[in-house]
């Protein structure tokens, strides 16, 4: 999630009414590379703004909306040289500071992230964004209880942040306290109605308080609004899928799972749905592709490997079978060991 484009960046390429001929020239530039970076055109737009800033080196919104665009093209070591080149001149910009974090952040270096977000905070604490990028920084940090609390703040500046609402529901679930999980999700749809993401996530709070069929609901609105606004989102179909063999439905889950596969068939998880409800609904040799499948797209996923073990066993293929119990324990083993 971009947090970067968050920022405001001044219109004018500087406060004074007098600008040389070449720096007007790069405040025309600079406009229209930060409205074709608004359409998401981030190539042109990058080629714009690299134009003004070379008509005018001291246009320091167009360096701004330079890293941005950068970021926005995930082209992140560019974004952060930018932010630097920014702090080099202006050691106090927040904007810049901000941008360099987001840059580390968008490359998972949570640390310097943090660190950078830091020195923003001691300068300004009531930075909505630096506080909303912070608590994201540590939930991906699986600091739980740090991340609640600067996502509440970054809500207590901007209380109609929807992007700090969501991950705020997101670290509420991770800690299974799904009451302040619903309440934050349906906070988001009260903002947002056609908030897909918080749908699927309050389905799934439902489903982990035991109300299946307001979940089932919740899904498929989120279904609904995920094929007119993200067709590549397979996630609700999924999920739903889950649901349903959980609750030993699976030929209701099948045509889910066929559906989240269809959209995205590079998914393990999706491959493992087809599969198991597949094996539940009594066609076990045609299940046994869509495992096998899915323990070769991710070969940390223990999961196929045990129900390939069971079926195996129930075939009568007890070498088969015990490989892939022993290839689950293995896996299963290292995965207890990374996470500790």
């Amino acid at each position: 999630m971009l947090l970067g484009c968050c920022i405001l960046v001044p219109a004018s390429l500087n406060g004074s009414p007098q600008l040389s001929p070449s720096c007007r020239q790069a405040a025309e530039r600079s406009e229209k590379g930060k409205s074709l970076a608004d359409r998401e055109q981030y190539t042109a737009a990058i080629e714009e703004l690299r134009s003004a800033l070379a008509l005018c080196p001291e246009a320091r919104d167009a360096a701004l909306a330079l890293a941005q665009a950068y970021l926005g093209a995930r082209q992140f070591a560019a974004a952060e040289k930018t932010a630097k080149d920014l702090l080099a001149q202006d050691a106090r910009s927040e904007s810049a500071k901000f941008l360099l974090a987001d840059s580390y952040f968008m490359q998972q270096r949570f640390q310097e992230a943090g660190q950078t977000l830091q020195e923003l905070l001691a300068q300004d604490n009531a930075n909505a964004d630096a506080h909303k990028l912070m608590g994201l920084t540590l939930f991906f940090y699986k600091q739980d209880v740090l991340a609640e609390h600067e996502l509440a703040t970054a809500l207590h500046f901007r209380p109609k942040d929807e992007e700090a609402l969501y991950y705020l529901g997101r670290v509420y679930y991770t800690q299974n306290n799904f009451a302040p999980a619903v309440s934050a999700f349906r906070q988001l749809i009260a903002l947002n109605p056609n908030s897909y993401k918080a749908y699927d996530n309050l389905a799934l709070c439902y489903e982990a308080i035991g109300k299946p069929e307001e979940a089932i609901d919740a899904f498929k609105e989120a279904q609904e609004l995920a094929r007119q606004q993200d067709p590549a989102y397979d996630w609700s179909y999924a999920n739903l899928a889950d649901l349903l063999i959980n609750e030993d439905r699976p030929i209701e889950a099948l045509p889910y799972a066929r559906e989240a596969l269809r959209i995205n068939p590079a998914s393990a998880r999706n491959q493992y749905l087809v599969g198991k409800a597949l094996s539940r609904s009594g066609d076990v040799q045609a299940s046994l592709p869509f495992l096998r499948k899915a323990a070769g797209l991710d070969p940390n996923y223990p999961e196929p490997h045990y129900l390939l073990g069971q079926l195996y066993r129930k075939l009568s293929r007890t070498s088969e079978a015990e490989h892939e119990f022993a290839l689950f324990q293995e896996i299963s083993r290292r995965s207890s060991h990374a996470n500790r």
